[in-house]
């Protein structure tokens, strides 16, 4: 009997079925026998190549990176004085947090969640209904399973009670599911049968899939999360699961920092999981890694031989900027600060002065009646190199550096974490690995006593900023409603923990119920 692949409408991006794809530039397979498309396992393994073409669009300027970062006290968007960037109000609303079901940013962080869940469940039906064998069909679907837990961590964490349905055939509104039910599916879902078919040591052929580290840092992710979140301390589990990462013994602690952010990084021993960019591959758009247009003035262009326009929006928040230490090399090589040079060291001159970008500027500068930032207000992110081979054109705005979802600087952290957690500072403190992100920032390595829980937080800031952790830390260390700059002091409205559901989504399916205190 001949199966047929049917096209579901998601309604909106995930609400009404988690289990088609949506976008318009894809193709649609409606109404096709499965047993006459795929042919043979070439075209199996490129039809699993979709899900990871959907990580491509994390980093798009509204998605849920960007949502993440404002929704941090790392970046911001505060308006020009011209109005440029106020947007109707939708990143200082985040910034705020004090965020309505319709800004346009949740929704788009939402769709990007649910597109990549959509996309892995449709593969895995396909792969699992197909009759084709293979060796390496098993890690196929063991890879999607992962893949499709990242997303579904992601909407855990930062939703809470979320639509879900890993049956690709469901043509209802998913149930809703509260987040300690997506918790325990994933610890079932990443079990140790599934990881064991996953690839274990990274190669050239694998790099960006999702291979046992991927599995152990959402794991890792979820159980230093778990007191929090349900009031149960998982910290040993925690310990475990990066000790796991550990003993595969192919990660280490790059000499340089800067090594792992080039514009060709792939040969980073820090990259666990990333999402792989590629300006001669990938058309500019929802899919680039355009990062230079979200945060440069125009005026920077020739420090990078850049011809294309940048927009002149995301900076770095000033109190964020004065967390790094005296000496912290990382700040210099994450941020562009006081005067610019061009590509060939000549001063930038603008009216007669040096262009010169102002990291630390008053709270009164956020937008208001008066006017906001002046044009270089704010540290700009360099963190990742921008490309000098003029590759970067106005037609070709897409970068070539591979953007970590997983570093292994952040596993290490969170193994010192989940030990300081549980009372094991001098373990910590003798961890060479732990001491080498010290050292080649040019610090001096952490002593046992020094060892706490908010020296851990203010060094992830640092050594993490702007890879998307800066929000789930703030939570987790308490820190997320105390007051910041442009962030009032929101102590005791533990709701905001948690992103409403965005308007369009809930209007779409009448199963979900919005969360508390959100209209």
């Amino acid at each position: 009997m001949k199966t047929t692949i049917k096209n579901f409408a998601l309604g909106l991006a995930g609400a009404i079925a988690l289990g088609a794809c949506t976008d318009l530039d894809e193709t649609v397979y409606s109404d096709m026998p499965m047993d006459n498309f795929f042919k043979n396992e070439k075209e199996l393994v490129a039809n699993a190549g979709r899900a990871y073409t959907k990580m491509q669009g994390y980093n798009a300027e509204q998605s849920l990176w960007t949502l993440l970062l404002q929704a941090s006290d790392e970046c911001a968007v505060p308006a020009t004085n011209t109005g440029s960037w106020y947007s109707g109000g939708r990143y200082q609303e985040v910034q705020n947090n004090i965020i309505p079901s319709s800004n346009r940013l949740l929704k788009k962080g939402w769709d990007w969640i649910f597109n990549g869940i959509a996309a892995c469940n449709e593969i895995i039906y396909e792969t699992e209904l197909s009759d084709i064998e293979f060796e390496g069909k098993d890690k196929i679907l063991a890879e999607m399973k992962t893949l499709r837990a990242f997303f579904y961590y992601e909407a855990m964490a930062n939703w809470g009670n979320i639509p879900f349905t890993i049956n690709y055939t469901d043509t209802g509104y998913p149930e809703q599911k509260d987040r300690r039910f997506i918790f325990d599916f994933l610890l079932g879902e990443l079990s140790d049968e599934l990881i064991s078919k996953l690839d274990r040591h990274p190669a050239p052929n694998n790099y960006g899939r999702a291979n046992q580290a991927t599995a152990y840092c959402i794991l890792a992710k979820m159980y230093l999360n778990a007191e929090r979140w349900f009031g149960t301390p998982m910290y040993a589990q925690a310990e475990q699961a990066t000790k796991a990462v550990m003993d595969i013994g192919d990660y280490i602690i790059e000499d340089s920092y800067a090594a792992n952010f080039a514009v060709k990084n792939e040969n980073s021993k820090e990259n666990i999981f990333v999402i792989v960019y590629d300006h001669a591959a990938i058309p500019s758009g929802s899919r680039s890694f355009y990062l230079y247009t979200l945060t440069l003035e125009p005026e920077s262009c020739p420090t990078f031989n850049i011809s294309a326009s940048p927009w002149s929006g995301f900076i770095c928040q000033p109190d964020f900027f004065q967390t790094y230490e005296d000496g912290d090399l990382r700040r210099d090589l994450t941020w562009l600060h006081g005067p610019q040079v061009d590509v060939n060291g000549n001063p930038i001159m603008v009216n007669g002065e040096q262009l010169s970008y102002t990291p630390v500027f008053p709270e009164t500068k956020y937008y208001n009646a008066n006017g906001g930032r002046d044009k270089f207000d704010g540290a700009r992110i360099c963190k990742w190199p921008y490309q000098t081979d003029g590759m970067l054109t106005s037609g070709e705005t897409c970068m070539d550096n591979d953007f970590a979802i997983f570093r292994y600087a952040d596993v290490i952290l969170m193994h010192a974490e989940a030990l300081v957690r549980q009372n094991k500072a001098p373990q910590a403190a003798e961890m060479a690995e732990l001491q080498k992100i010290r050292t080649r920032a040019g610090l001096q390595p952490f002593s046992a006593a020094q060892l706490t829980l908010d020296a851990l937080y203010a060094e992830r800031g640092r050594e993490l900023a702007w890879e998307g952790w800066r929000h789930e830390d703030m939570i987790r260390f308490g820190k997320y409603l105390q007051q910041s700059w442009a962030h009032p002091a929101q102590d005791g409205e533990t709701f905001r923990e948690l992103f409403p559901i965005p308007s369009e989504i809930l209007n779409a399916n009448p199963r979900l119920t919005q969360n508390p205190h959100y209209n």
